[in-house]
């Protein structure tokens, strides 16, 4: 269900992902989601590169899966991030949660409990946007990065992503009024046939309104991909032909802007 500009409350989304922590910490652990393993995930990595010696934020981090393959890729250092409880629990309990190179906090990345430029690479992995003031996460991100430090923003397509069941027909937003506005998507999620608990929000912006919170903190944009399966994957799976219809995600790369 899509609601457009109606505003929700920050306790009604944090609700929603500690009811659903159990069955993403599933559905991620046992490789359930195609969508990640073998087109977001892919095009994360291959945009990150070289991560040796790296220190690292991991923004959203979820039950630490992410953060893992970091440390396994050589970053020196990570930190997950994450609002909720139960899921910095997950990662913290996971058998390589106690490797000494990964830390987990319980946190709001809006107020990121790190230094002033101490960080390279800050990755947000499908970070849904906050609800009271998502440009706040942007600010924070500049803030604890350093001057060479890189942003990579891993999110759902703000022109196209729609609640599944809304992406044949009418589309992502039934007027322009509500493109424009604040969407809001209710949904719960099925994944390999197992069906999220209860329902979680995510709220999106324009196109305009995305980059800007991007910009405005002091960034410049310095790569724009849109990750889909290749030709080759959608001719050998016929999965991709009925759940990937239109650009679901959007993957930007940013620099921090400095004064000439």
């Amino acid at each position: 269900m899509t609601q457009g500009d109606e505003m929700l409350g920050d306790l009604e989304v944090s609700r929603g992902y500690q009811q659903n922590a159990e069955y993403w910490e599933r559905i991620v652990r046992q490789r359930l989601d195609k969508f990640q393993t073998e087109v977001t995930d892919v095009a994360l990595m291959n945009l990150i590169g070289d991560c040796s010696g790296a220190n690292m934020l991991d923004a959203g981090c979820g039950e630490g899966y992410f953060t893992r393959d970091l440390i396994s890729r050589g970053a020196a250092h990570v930190h997950g991030v994450d609002t909720c409880e139960e899921l910095i629990t997950a990662a913290r309990e996971h058998p390589e949660g106690g490797c000494l190179r990964s830390e987990y906090h319980h946190a709001d990345v809006a107020d990121l409990p790190l230094d002033d430029g101490s960080i390279d690479v800050v990755v947000a992995n499908r970070l849904p946007h906050g609800i009271a003031d998502p440009a706040k996460r942007f600010d924070e991100f500049r803030r604890v990065l350093r001057p060479s430090g890189r942003l990579l923003v891993l999110s759902m397509h703000p022109c196209f992503y729609a609640a599944r069941g809304e992406r044949d027909g009418v589309g992502f937003a039934s007027t322009i009024d509500d493109y424009f506005g604040v969407r809001t998507v209710q949904q719960r999620f099925d994944v390999a046939g197992l069906t999220s608990p209860v329902e979680s929000f995510q709220q999106f912006y324009s196109l305009e309104q995305h980059i800007g919170m991007i910009t405005a903190a002091g960034f410049a944009i310095t790569t724009l991909l849109e990750p889909r399966p290749s030709p080759e994957q959608r001719r050998s799976d016929e999965f991709w032909e009925t759940n990937f219809t239109r650009p679901l995600f959007m993957l930007l790369e940013c620099a921090i802007v400095t004064a000439n």
